[in-house]
């Protein structure tokens, strides 16, 4: 199989690439720089994306890029628009003219947040702006490909990434300094292993499946603070003292961008589909040493 992987600098496309190969795929990455292993390729440049699905001539296009900052799509709204529906809309809609599949990896932002534990069968119903779009590409690409996409739902994703953004490392950085980190005991859901989603979507891949997946950790209840926590045990199991003083937040700030509280995700369909034991939020890799 024959994988172009738009995004692969990211989080999930790092590590999607990275399982592609291992798996034996045939595999080619984006991103907005050049590095020695990935071409430069913006979401937004169609005449370039045109010429690396001649060029490559992929079976799939995983899309992982997109503008998942919530307070930024919230403050943006044109330009959450763009990246994360009008372009991979745009994207798919050409791959679907050219016979190559299409993956979308979207967000448990689509949801309200009132319930948590959400199945692929519960009606989205999102609370701001960058839910409200991914909410609309999921649709209008599912009816671009005629159904053949897959859709992918995700929740506090966390790995191993070049820029050192995710949860995982705001923890760790924060206690390596010894800081004061205000973490809230309200927002609930699923952290997520970026090789877990990589491991699935390669799965989904290799048996031609197809609709809406919810990829996550097996915790949908866990609160932000609980998570950390969870962090730290993990770093004093790679020889780190703890330093950081967790503080817990226990109300919603009315004044910042809405979020679903409870927004965990079920993963009964993926786990019965494709059994995977998921990596524990305190099994940190070697490299958090």
């Amino acid at each position: 199989m024959r994988l172009l992987v738009i995004g692969a600098s990211g989080l999930v496309g790092s590590h999607l690439l990275a399982a592609a190969r291992q798996a034996g795929f045939a595999t080619l990455g984006t991103a907005r720089t050049a590095t020695v292993d990935l071409r430069v390729c913006q979401l937004g440049d169609p005449a370039t994306l045109a010429g690396l699905l001649t060029e490559f001539r992929p079976d799939v296009v995983a899309c992982t890029a997109g503008f998942t900052w919530a307070d930024g799509c919230e403050a943006d709204p044109e330009r959450s628009r763009r990246e994360n529906l009008e372009q991979p809309l745009a994207l798919a809609q050409f791959c679907a003219q050219q016979g190559v599949r299409f993956v979308y990896y979207s967000s448990a932002y689509v949801f309200a947040g009132t319930q948590g534990a959400y199945t692929e069968a519960d009606a989205p119903q999102p609370v701001n702006v960058y839910g409200r779009h991914k909410a609309e590409a999921e649709r209008r690409i599912v009816e671009a490909t005629g159904g053949d996409a897959l859709i992918l739902r995700l929740i506090h994703v966390w790995g191993e990434e070049v820029k050192g953004k995710n949860f995982v490392y705001q923890v760790s950085r924060a206690n390596s300094a010894g800081e004061e980190l205000h973490v809230s005991s309200v927002y609930r859901g699923n952290p997520t292993w970026a090789g877990d989603i990589a491991t699935w979507t390669v799965g989904l891949l290799q048996r031609q499946a197809q609709g809406v997946w919810h990829l996550a950790g097996e915790q949908p209840q866990l609160t932000r603070l609980a998570w950390a926590r969870e962090i730290l045990r993990g770093l004093q199991g790679l020889g780190h003292v703890e330093k950081v003083r967790l503080v817990a937040q226990a109300t919603v700030d009315p004044a910042a961008t809405p979020r679903p509280v409870a927004s965990g995700l079920d993963t009964s369909k993926i786990q019965t589909f494709i059994p995977l034991v998921c990596r524990a939020p305190h099994d940190l890799p070697s490299s958090f040493r």
